[in-house]
């Protein structure tokens, strides 16, 4: 009897994810896979009790940054696997990736092996990069506990509703209109707003979007 893998994958391209999560599902026996378009949503109910033996995130989505989303589950949980996924044409961060703990990257467009073939790898303990197969970080995960510090020094620690300001912040949206998209007080947000200045080290709006998107987090 083949053990049940559970699998999450994070993507608001609701056409790939379907088609991606049949495609494991009817090729693999045994791959289980829940999608999830929403990376916040996916993140607030993220509970290390039920771990996932993959986590599959879009570099690139709406309402937050995949490399964002890398940083939180890496905060949640250092040792989680986790493989990236892009549909853009420009070069892929891969440095930045591998330095969050990212045990892989695939391009979409690829061919249905190489997708299968990274996923197979990363399940079975290694790590796939596009082009470039390789061997796991070490059993007692040294190489992601370096990576975590990395991470850690790298990206401030920013909770879920915080990402989901900082992101309404980057369209321009008021307290006003921050506190009734979330429907939150707007004391509240004033809350979360001084502590997302104090994580980026800004003392305004424009400094805190600014520097945010230099990060990657939105």
């Amino acid at each position: 009897m083949i053990s049940s893998r559970r699998i999450a994958l994070v993507d608001d391209h609701r056409m790939f994810s379907d088609g991606f999560s049949a495609l494991l599902t009817g090729l693999r026996e045994g791959y289980a896979v829940e999608v999830f378009s929403d990376p916040v949503d996916f993140l607030k109910g993220f509970s290390t009790a039920t771990p996932y033996d993959l986590v599959i995130l879009d570099l690139v989505m709406r309402s937050m940054n995949g490399l964002a989303l890398l940083a939180a589950i890496r905060e949640r949980s250092p040792r989680m696997p986790v493989m990236m996924l892009s549909g853009i044409g420009a070069e892929p961060p891969l440095a930045e990736m591998k330095k969050l703990g990212a045990r892989g990257f695939v391009h979409k467009s690829a061919d249905t092996s190489v997708l299968l073939t990274a996923v197979d790898a990363i399940l079975a303990g290694k790590s796939w990069f596009e082009g470039a197969p390789g061997d796991a970080a070490a059993a007692d995960g040294a190489g992601e506990d370096m990576w975590q510090s990395q991470a850690e020094r790298q990206l401030p620690r920013l909770g879920p509703r915080q990402l989901e300001i900082l992101e309404l912040m980057g369209r321009g949206a008021t307290n006003k209109d921050i506190a009734a998209r979330l429907n939150i007080s707007e004391n509240t947000v004033k809350s979360h707003m001084r502590a997302i200045f104090e994580a980026l080290e800004a003392h305004t709006r424009t400094a805190c979007v600014r520097k945010a998107q230099a990060l990657g987090l939105i």
